[in-house]
């Protein structure tokens, strides 16, 4: 057994690049075991320096492999004994002599099949191929290339080791031969040095004022951010996508505090955070009583010069704070509604038409539907004809990120009402896939109609995601309308809303709300399977959209009460009743004739459905699923089961079966209002 380690150094990569290549370096481990090289362990480690992979426990060797492969079948393969070119293909794939191949005598008749035994290769012959490959996998959004332009990579690259024990592997890329030579801090210890090793590369890195372990620097970096904000008297401002960043962009983190004047505190909270944040990646500081202090905290790779880098800072600061000082003062002298007009020029996408007419159809649709939401239709226009107002604020021109809230900010500012202001802001939520929804119903419904409408406007003139490409991130604006209704104030009725949006662009047909229900099905299908089985996924799904998509909230309570109920005793026996009854009757409901009922138990089981039928559809009604199951298994599960074991449902007297499968059909039509049975999975399969 021996530790690999590979190191990839290269000018400084953004942040976003070393994510990304951390995030496929993971699966590097399964392409060891695809070489048949078993392996103790591995990880990764990053700076915006370097790209290191550790492997530990690594097999000398590839294992023997001695196997017998299956071919064509035999008359596929020879013909009158002679040998076909499908028994020279396979023979040659798996590199056997034509006399080699057997008869093998399967259940599905005779094949082909060949004993194959391959010596295993050493871990260094496998690696010399697979590291350059591995490394030339590494995709970024945009590669830099160097020298003749043969070589294209994030950033270039300076140098490379490659060690397999104590031996340096003899790999090339990049224009780099690999060694045992690494490099230091690029201010604080830019000499090479020697690796011996992967069991000493961390140690010698630290020695040489590098942190590579990123869950490491990261630690380090906050211990000394909360320890410099008590030095300022104030408590860091919470940020976890700026801790992500910052630990990315050092190879070891130094704390610098900076200052701007107090008269910037005057602009509104989130114009100032959003300068230090989003500009210039300064962490915030409040004072203990949560005000915003005119202090600031800034990451550098360096400690070199801290009182040079604190000046440089506040001057460019000071200047950004000033440009937003003065954008705000401009903003305030028009009235947000009076830029309403100006949407009509600006032109959201030239096949759907401008912002202006897209915030006509957001109202009409907002107007609609404002009574299902629980909110006036009053209310709803006006917070509709103000969402994008700020779009066309020199603020927002500036600072993109703080759309929506400084709308809110403006608004208030002109004693619109408070619920109105918080919709501007609010609409845009959730902004991301782990985001809260909005929290307030009139926000909530101006954002889904906001989205509705993009979705069905796109679908309408077929800008359609295809593949990973969504450019308009119709995905995500499906997930959040979706997560709206399951996790916010408001429910949506899915269906008539995309019906209602969809009437608003000529060129959408009955074809195109179908393709945007599958969209939007296939989305709350990997919604429900974050939560729940597969299984009850696919169940839950199947009686929503035989619902008309009339209720996503519904689908998830649907599903979690489902989850819930196949843990209880019950579940197993009482599901595959309602398969076989589906199975059996279908579940389009028809009437039965009582005067037909002959053997006790179908009666038994006609008075416990009638006499549940109500309550079951009145839990459904109130979407309470988890007592609707509970009526069902309480009230049918033992009638049912009874039916199963004692009557012949598929008689021979015509009359009786008919009638027997029409309450069956009747029973899996009240059942399947709560799930589709049939496609859960049951541990028998008497179904």
């Amino acid at each position: 057994m021996a530790d690999l380690i590979l190191e990839l150094g290269v000018e400084e990569l953004p942040a976003s690049f070393v994510h990304r290549a951390l995030q496929q370096m993971e699966s590097w481990s399964s392409e060891l075991e695809k070489q048949r090289l078993p392996h103790a362990s591995a990880k990764t480690l990053a700076t915006p320096r370097r790209l290191t992979w550790i492997v530990e426990g690594l097999a000398e060797a590839q294992p023997d492999r001695e196997e017998v492969i299956m071919g064509p079948p035999w008359g596929v393969a020879f013909k009158d004994g002679a040998p076909t070119k499908a028994a020279e293909g396979f023979a040659r794939k798996n590199g056997v002599e034509l006399s080699a191949l057997k008869k093998a005598d399967t259940e599905k008749g005779d094949y082909v099949s060949a004993e194959v035994f391959e010596k295993g290769r050493s871990s260094e012959d496998v690696l010399r191929e697979l590291l350059p490959n591995l490394l030339g996998g590494i995709s970024f959004r945009k590669s830099m290339r160097w020298g003749d332009g043969e070589h294209a990579f994030g950033r270039p690259v300076q140098w490379l080791i490659a060690m397999l024990g104590e031996t340096v592997l003899p790999v090339e890329f990049g224009g780099v031969t690999a060694s045992n030579v690494s490099r230091g801090h690029r201010f604080l210890a830019p000499e090479e040095f020697p690796v011996s090793g992967a069991a000493e590369y961390v140690g010698r890195l630290r020695e040489a004022s590098v942190v590579v372990d990123m869950k490491e620097r990261r630690t380090e970096m906050e211990r000394a951010l909360h320890q410099a904000a008590a030095d300022c008297g104030g408590v860091l401002v919470d940020d976890a996508f700026l801790l992500e960043e910052c630990a990315t962009l050092v190879e070891r983190p130094f704390v610098v505090p900076g200052s701007f004047e107090a008269r910037f505190l005057d602009l509104p909270e989130e114009v100032v955070i959003s300068v230090m944040r989003d500009h210039q990646r300064y962490f915030a500081l409040r004072d203990p009583s949560g005000k915003l202090l005119p202090r600031y905290l800034n990451v550098v790779n360096t400690a070199n010069a801290p009182e040079s880098i604190a000046k440089g800072n506040d001057r460019v600061l000071k200047a950004r704070l000033k440009d937003a000082a003065f954008f705000v003062v401009e903003d305030e002298k028009a009235p947000l509604l009076e830029r309403r007009a100006k949407l009509d020029s600006v032109v959201f996408h030239r096949k759907l038409g401008t912002i202006g007419e897209k915030v006509e159809r957001i109202a009409t649709l907002a107007k609609t539907f404002a009574s299902a939401f629980g909110v006036s239709e009053a209310q709803a226009t006006e917070a509709a004809q103000l969402v994008k107002c700020d779009l066309e604020t020199l603020i927002v021109f500036e600072f993109p990120e703080l759309q929506g809230r400084m709308g809110r900010f403006y608004a208030s500012r002109e004693g619109v009402d408070a619920e109105v202001c918080a919709a501007i802001e609010e609409h845009y939520m959730p902004t991301g896939g782990h985001d809260p929804v909005a929290p307030n119903a009139l926000g909530a419904l101006i954002g889904i109609c906001d989205r509705i409408d993009t979705l069905a406007g796109c679908f309408a003139v077929g800008l359609v995601p295809k593949g990973s490409a969504d450019p308009f991130a119709l995905r995500r604006a499906a997930l959040g309308t979706l997560r709206s209704a399951a996790e916010g104030p408001v429910d949506v009725p899915l269906g008539a809303m995309l019906k209602a949006a969809l009437s608003a662009f000529e060129k959408a047909t009955p074809d195109t709300e179908e393709t945007l229900l599958r969209f939007f099905e296939d989305r709350a299908k990997g919604l429900l399977r974050n939560e729940v089985e597969p299984d009850v996924a696919e169940a839950s799904l199947a009686t929503w959209v035989d619902g008309g998509h009339a209720s996503v909230r519904a689908l998830f309570e649907r599903a979690r009460a489902l989850s819930e109920f196949r843990k209880t005793d019950g579940f197993e026996s009482l599901a595959i009743a309602f398969k076989r009854a589906f199975n059996i009757a279908g579940r389009d409901a028809r009437p039965w004739d009582a005067a037909l009922l002959q053997e006790d138990e179908e009666r038994t089981l006609v008075a416990a459905f009638e006499g549940a039928k109500e309550r079951i559809e009145d839990a459904i009604g109130a979407e309470d699923f988890r007592g609707a199951l509970s009526v069902i298994a309480a009230d049918l599960r033992g009638p049912i089961d009874s039916f199963f074991d004692e009557v012949m449902v598929m008689c021979e007297d015509e009359k009786v079966r008919e009638n027997r499968l029409a309450l069956l059909s009747s029973i899996a039509s009240v059942a399947s209002q709560v799930a589709a049975f049939e496609k859960l999975q049951t541990q028998r399969s008497d179904a």
